[in-house]
Formats: structure tokens, C-alpha cells, sequence
């Protein structure tokens, strides 16, 4: 059993989960990434597996977001996204759900 320590909760011990991380990219002149900077070196994108925009609570600041889902050459796969407010450009950590196939 754990003991009561008699003191209110509060948030003041949380940290928030899976914050975007700053982020180098090169694009093209459609916004589509063409090379990330990973540990010091620009390496280019070989293909683009997954792309998709979220346009958030626009009642608030709003939040407008033009992900991919990109694989780097020499293997790797980045989740990188645009913020379309600000321009600039974040890396995100992000596991796609798994299809469940009935049968």
C-alpha cells in the first residue's frame, strides 16, 4: 500500500510526451522534403511513403501541419512535418496504427 504523503496533487512534476524536435530540411518548390539534416550531414530523401495535414484548433492559435512520412538514403525512416503557420520544420516521433486484416 502506498502511504499518503498528505499533499495536494499538481502538474508540476509532468513533461510533456513526444514533442516535436527542430528540424533542417531542404524541399522542393512544392513543400515536399527532398533532404534532412541527420547528425551533421544534409542526406536526401528516397522516397516519400506517407503524407498528410492536420489543421487543428482553429478557434485557439490554430495548428496547421503538413506531415510526411520519409525514408532516408541509407535506410532510415523520419516522420517530419511542416508547421504551415511558422514555416518551419520539426521532426516528430510517430508509429502508424496496425491494420488488422479480417479473415
Amino acid at each position: 500500500m502506498v502511504k499518503n504523503p498528505r499533499t495536494a496533487a499538481r502538474p508540476a512534476g509532468l513533461l510533456p510526451l513526444n514533442l516535436p524536435q527542430p528540424e533542417a530540411v531542404e524541399a522542393d518548390s512544392s513543400g515536399v522534403p527532398v533532404a534532412v539534416l541527420v547528425r551533421g550531414s544534409l542526406r536526401p530523401v528516397v522516397a516519400v511513403h506517407d503524407a498528410w495535414r492536420i489543421d487543428d484548433e482553429w478557434w485557439r492559435a490554430g495548428i496547421s501541419r503538413q506531415y510526411f512520412a520519409v525514408e532516408m538514403e541509407g535506410g532510415g525512416r523520419l516522420t517530419i512535418f511542416q508547421d504551415l503557420v511558422t514555416r518551419a520544420w520539426y521532426r516528430q516521433h510517430y508509429t502508424p496504427p496496425v491494420r488488422i486484416q479480417a479473415g
